[in-house]
C-alpha cells in the first residue's frame, strides 16, 4: 500500500542556487528546517549519487532513515529511495526555472514498510503531506531571513 504526498514552493534563486541550496549536504535543511534534527553519514558514490541518513523531528519524537539516490540530474530533478519504518517509498525533488525563481516541487510515493505502518497509512498521509509543505514554506522564508536570497 502507498500514498503519494506533494509539496512545492518558489525559492527566490535560480535553479543552480537552489540545486545547491538542498545539496550542501543537508546543512542548510538542518539550520532552517523545523523537522530535519541532522544529516549524518552523508557520502557522494562513484556515480555521483549521495546516500546519507536523517533525523527527523515528528512532535516529540525523532526518527531516522536513509536516503538512497538514484537520481541526481543537476539542477533538474533527484530521486531517492526512503529507507525507514514504518514509513519509506520513492522522494522525487523538480526544480523548475519560474519567473520568481525556482519552483521545487516534491512528490513522496510514501510506502509502509511495516504492517502497523500499513495499517497507520490511510490517516498518517495527509498529515505527512502537511507536515511537509508547511516545512518547505518555513525552510524557504528562513532563508531569505538568513539573507540566503541575495541582495
Amino acid at each position: 500500500m502507498s500514498r503519494t504526498v506533494h509539496a512545492e514552493m518558489v525559492f527566490p534563486f535560480d535553479p543552480e542556487e537552489t540545486w545547491d541550496f538542498f545539496a550542501d549536504q543537508g546543512q542548510h535543511l538542518v539550520n532552517l528546517s523545523k523537522r530535519v534534527a541532522a544529516v549524518r553519514d552523508y557520502h557522494i558514490r562513484a556515480d555521483g549519487t549521495p546516500r546519507y541518513s536523517m533525523v527527523l523531528r515528528i512532535g516529540p519524537l525523532t526518527v531516522q532513515g536513509t536516503s538512497d539516490y538514484t537520481v541526481f540530474d543537476r539542477p533538474r530533478r533527484t530521486v531517492n529511495a526512503v529507507l525507514s519504518e514504518p514509513f519509506g517509498g520513492v522522494y522525487e525533488m523538480r526544480f523548475e526555472p519560474v519567473v520568481l525563481g525556482t519552483r521545487v516541487r516534491i512528490e513522496w510515493a510514501v510506502e509502509a514498510t511495516t504492517r502497523p505502518g500499513g495499517l497507520m497509512l490511510p490517516m498518517v498521509a495527509p498529515l505527512l503531506a502537511r507536515a511537509l509543505r508547511a516545512d518547505l514554506v518555513t525552510i524557504a522564508r528562513r532563508a531569505c531571513k538568513e539573507s540566503l536570497c541575495g541582495p
